[in-house]
């Protein structure tokens, strides 16, 4: 009786530190995006999650474009999920899922929202919602990555969640198709940071399921103009490609990449990581 008289009271607090900082928020004018974000970031540095919600939303209203957007949802899913409603996290996850280009991503912001709704007790509402959603757009990654989320690790079902996970999976390679070809584009248009878009260009690739056009689009990649903007960036863009040479049955090259990498870190974690790869990729020649 304590725990659930507790809970109630902090659910109770977090309503009015939020309704007084909405009110607060709508006394105050922003001069643009920047500028209502800095005023949540600061909020948000102090562990104030409620304060940061009005300065987001006004941020979300001045958004020039959909990666403003984005960036304003992802500030607001942490204070969100402290909110006794649920209808607020769902539509930032959602937004954040539908604009996200990587896989990872989206399945990260889908998983969040699945053991969310378990633990809030939701989940048949959050069922009921995506599947009203996937029948209004088959191919809709929000709902989509949300169900199967669900019902392969939250509430199994074989049945339904390797079927979810199957059209999930011919979405996922068709939006990183998408983007491959986006980003070869990007490259044409760029030619200052051609190596980069098409290092990206050829992780999507793999991603798709085209090892044939990761590994060409790699090398591609390599011939150009080596990235050197700064010692940080060159160095993940040798592991980019390291990566995708290894993973394409090109040990050799993906050896020189990785010790290219190596040599412009000192990043105790990154070294690490990346002389795991070069004894990987070692491994894999020396068996050729």
């Amino acid at each position: 009786m304590r725990l659930v008289i507790r809970s109630s009271f902090l659910v109770a607090l977090c309503v009015i530190a939020l309704q007084r900082s909405a009110a607060s928020a709508q006394e105050k004018k922003y001069l643009d995006f920047d500028d209502a974000y800095a005023e949540a970031a600061r909020s948000a540095r102090r562990g104030d999650y409620p304060a940061a919600v009005a300065p987001l939303e006004a941020a979300l209203g001045l958004a020039k474009d959909d990666a403003q957007r984005k960036k304003a949802y992802e500030a607001l899913v942490p204070a969100y999920r402290l909110q006794p409603e649920i209808d607020k996290l769902f539509a930032a996850q959602e937004f954040i899922i539908r604009h996200t280009e990587r896989r990872a991503g989206r399945s990260i912001a889908a998983r969040e929202v699945a053991s969310f709704a378990y633990t809030r007790g939701k989940l048949d509402a959050t069922i009921e919602r995506y599947d009203a959603q996937l029948k209004k757009d088959p191919n809709d990654p929000a709902a989509l990555s949300i169900l199967t989320a669900i019902f392969t690790q939250v509430r199994r079902d074989t049945s339904r969640g390797t079927e979810l996970k199957q059209r999930l999976e011919e979405l996922d390679r068709d939006l990183a198709r998408q983007l491959a070809e986006r980003l070869e584009k990007d490259a044409e248009v760029a030619p200052r940071t051609s190596g980069w878009h098409l290092k990206d260009a050829a992780t999507a690739w793999l991603e798709a399921g085209d090892k044939t056009k990761a590994v060409a689009t790699a090398k591609k990649s390599a011939a150009g103009p080596a990235e050197n903007r700064n010692q940080q960036l060159t160095q993940m863009w040798h592991e980019g490609l390291g990566d995708v040479f290894l993973q394409t049955g090109e040990p050799q090259l993906a050896i020189s990449h990785f010790e290219v990498a190596l040599a412009n870190t000192d990043q105790p974690i990154t070294k690490k990581g990346l002389e795991k790869k070069l004894a990987e990729a070692r491994g894999v020649a020396s068996t050729k």
